[in-house]
């Protein structure tokens, strides 16, 4: 049995986990959900050895789990995988899956060629289509998520913890962990399981601990109780529906796409008007990443013509692309959109800096205090201060900084590539209502997600892509959860069936 005993744990003035106590046996999948810095993700690394508590008991079998680091806590048979991937990226697949223990010749160097047969064969073994030979920057997010996964559950840990492993994953692939996961819990594996989207949860797991500010205020079987009255424990209020009202869009063409294509992109052609929200949708990989990057000048086309108004656009590089005001919201946060170490302040003012300084280039604090202060409160953004490492907030809090850093450049156009990925339902909310105001105030949206139903509930057009292709539209009544994935998943050319 997995035992945490009165579990305490500060940030300086910040108590992340106040006195938490849970316990799972052989088998059981617990689910931990709550709004982004409630604590889940600080109790899940407390339990795998990476955050020391500064009170309580981590015990297994009734034996004291005391003084761990990572590597002791693998040794136990306490395993993690976290939505921010820890894969080398410039390592290949099967160099991934070995990278505490490759095999080795009698001369102590890697033995190569049996490094490769032995991930062809655990690849195999757990149904993951990649190569073991392909470098991991080069491959979908998903496919990494599920590399990381198989790095994970092939030490046959004892306890898996798994903290938004779902995030990066498309709906098959959600599937094929679901069948890893049910594995694992008839093998008698201990699985503490996070998730922001409550059909996850209600489908994985057999009991749900809903935290709040720190704290454990619900503990109960997943039967008992529902979506409406998680959020509710969850954000300590009563939630209206979750996407907003859609207003019809009544402005002209914006923007205009004819025959984009590269390496990946196959002669894309998409129109956008005035205070739409156009959806991209599709299973992950098939072009939409480098659809979104082409419209802001961080792709490279070898054919086709972009226009912004009617006018063509020649985007070389995202600086043509932001002075034809259009901007571009990526979607791993950590890696393309954020300097962890700077603060709050300087990572929301760093795209508006020429609009921010005076003559010599020198930055006009009192005009950057101002604005910083009004873009915080405008998102709710939880900082203890402006001045506060953006590494130190929440996931959710640093997707409204990334968000709110290209809002400040007030765009015409604004990308937004799986915006809230990885985001708790209160702060996913507070997003659908900005992006719904941004497109009622005239802003041409494109978004692409890999939750469907977030593309329904937001979007007033979606276009699904396969292989760098436009396959299908929908929209009206044919725009549902249903016709997006058979839309994606259709091999024919032309418009997807029900379209």
């Amino acid at each position: 049995m997995l035992s945490l005993k009165s579990i305490d744990k500060d940030f300086g003035a910040t108590r992340a986990v106040v006195n938490v106590t849970l316990e799972a046996e052989p088998g059981a999948v617990l689910g931990l959900v709550g709004e982004n810095g409630a604590g889940k993700s600080t109790l899940m690394k407390i339990a795998g050895g990476i955050v020391r508590q500064d009170r309580g008991v981590v015990s297994l079998d009734g034996e004291a789990m005391a003084g761990l680091g990572p590597a002791k806590a693998i040794a136990r048979g306490v395993v993690s995988v976290f939505q921010e991937l820890t894969l080398v990226r410039s390592l290949t697949v099967a160099e991934n899956l070995f990278l505490s223990a490759p095999p080795r010749r009698a001369s102590a160097s890697i033995d190569r060629r049996k490094l490769e047969v032995d991930a062809r064969a655990l690849l195999e073994s757990y149904n993951v289509g990649a190569s073991a030979t392909a470098i991991v920057g080069d491959m979908p997010l998903g496919q990494q998520q599920m590399v990381e996964i198989v790095r994970a559950v092939r030490r046959k840990p004892r306890v898996l913890l798994l903290d938004e492993a779902t995030a990066a994953l498309t709906a098959a692939e959600v599937q094929w962990l679901m069948r890893i996961v049910e594995g694992e819990r008839k093998r008698g594996t201990i699985i503490l399981f996070i998730s922001h989207r409550w059909e996850e949860i209600t489908t994985f797991c057999q009991r749900v601990a809903v935290m709040r500010n720190g704290e454990l205020v619900t503990l109960a079987d997943v039967d008992d109780v529902s979506h409406e009255r998680a959020v509710e424990l969850m954000t300590g209020a009563r939630l209206g529906g979750v996407f907003p009202a859609k207003r019809s869009p009544a402005g002209s063409g914006l923007l205009q796409a004819r025959g984009l294509a590269s390496d990946v992109l196959q002669g894309v052609d998409l129109r956008l008007a005035k205070g739409e929200i156009l959806g991209v949708g599709g299973l992950v990989g098939q072009g939409q990443d480098a659809l979104l990057k082409s419209l802001f000048g961080d792709h490279p086309l070898r054919a086709g013509e972009i226009f912004v108004e009617d006018r063509p656009a020649r985007f070389r590089n995202p600086r043509d692309a932001i002075a034809r005001h259009v901007a571009y919201v990526p979607q791993e946060r950590k890696v393309e959109g954020l300097l962890l170490q700077k603060s709050v302040a300087a990572n929301l003012s760093f795209a508006i800096l020429r609009q921010i300084s005076r003559l010599a280039g020198f930055i006009d604090r009192k005009a950057e205090r101002r604005i910083v202060a009004d873009a915080i409160d405008r998102l709710k953004i939880r900082v203890v201060s402006a001045s506060q490492a953006v590494g130190q907030l929440s996931g959710g809090n640093q997707q409204k900084v990334l968000l709110q850093k290209w809002l400040l450049t007030e765009p015409a156009v604004l990308l937004l590539n799986d915006v809230t990925r990885g985001v708790d339902i209160g702060t996913k909310t507070q997003i659908y209502a900005i992006v719904a105001e941004l497109a009622a105030s005239g802003m041409g949206i494109i978004l692409y997600s890999t939750d469907a139903h977030e593309l329904v509930g937001l979007a007033h057009r979606v276009i699904v892509m396969t292989e760098g292709r436009i396959r299908g539209e929908l929209a009206g009544d044919e725009l549902t959860a249903e016709g997006i994935v058979r839309a994606s998943t259709s091999a024919e050319d032309g418009r997807a069936a029900g379209s």
